[in-house]
């Protein structure tokens, strides 16, 4: 009996990576016509994630390397380093990596936006958000109460 050969092929299709790189460019281009600069954080880090309810990967190093790394479950920290050390509005486009989120909706490891500018509120981010749903999906979300969504 012939032994099958496991594939290579991506678990994507060609169309969707295609379609998730417009959108992904669309992404930075939002961000850019309005004035937010596109940074980049480590991924690996010697402090851990400040979400008690998110679970990092822990990656051990030798100790003449400094011992113990995490792999970030978001680029909060380093991004608000950024703010305070002079940012004023920034954004990012970087992997993420949480243990014990696992399932067909969630991968362990996946991609994600974060974005900060100074001086915004709940109201602005919550406007800032309906822009950017509206360029991606083509349609603004229906604003609703946090009770109504759960």
């Amino acid at each position: 009996m012939e032994e099958s050969l496991p594939s290579f092929a991506p678990s994507a299709s060609w169309e969707v990576l295609r379609r998730r790189a417009e959108l992904l460019a669309s992404l930075r281009r939002f961000f850019d016509e309005r004035g937010f600069l596109e940074v980049e954080t480590p991924l690996l880090c010697r402090d851990s994630v400040v979400d008690v309810h998110l679970e990092p990967f822990v990656v051990p190093l030798p100790a003449e390397e400094g011992g113990l790394r995490y792999l970030q479950t978001s680029p909060e920290f380093a991004m608000k380093r950024m703010l305070a050390a002079g940012g004023e509005a920034i954004y990012q486009v970087t992997r993420a990596f949480r243990r014990g989120e696992q399932g067909r909706w969630h991968n362990p490891e996946f991609t994600m936006v974060e974005w900060y500018r100074v001086g915004d509120d709940m109201r602005a981010g919550m406007a800032l958000l309906s822009e950017l749903a509206d360029r991606l999906l083509g349609q603004v979300p229906r604003e609703c109460c946090y009770a109504e969504a759960f």
